[in-house]
């Protein structure tokens, strides 16, 4: 006498159904999620510059303080007026600065590595590297 030991997924009570169903939908959700990497970049903070300008190294501070839903802040030089920062984006470690400048629209953007933040600024047919650190 043979005995049929073969049993498909349907045959299977439903208790034994839902676990299975959970170990793969378990098992597929710890694939797609990778290893976590560093959480964004607080850009809150004091921070003292050095912009390239015109082949001159110009040195000031940089305020950015939270404000509602975004951020606010000033950029300080002893060569040009006070500029006001319109809004700050952080997107990991990337960070990218919108402020008026004197002479229209001012464009940082920068990558923070460990407090330390190396990048660009550029405004109307200008623009330079830009280096900063994070004093607190």
């Amino acid at each position: 006498m043979t005995t049929d030991h073969s049993h498909s997924q349907a045959s299977l009570p439903m208790n034994r159904r839902v676990p299975l169903a959970l170990i793969a939908a378990t098992l597929a959700a710890s694939c797609a999620t990778g290893p976590s990497g560093p959480p964004p970049f607080d850009p809150v903070g004091t921070y003292s510059y050095s912009a390239e300008v015109d082949g001159q190294i110009i040195p000031g501070s940089m305020t950015i303080e939270a404000a509602g839903d975004g951020y606010t802040g000033q950029i300080r030089s002893d060569f040009f007026p006070t500029i006001p920062i319109n809004a700050v984006t952080v997107v990991d470690q990337a960070v990218t600065i919108e402020a008026s400048g004197p002479d229209g629209p001012l464009l940082i953007e920068f990558v923070a590595v460990e407090g330390t933040l190396d990048g660009t600024w550029a405004m109307a047919e200008q623009g330079g590297t830009f280096s900063a650190t994070k004093m607190n």
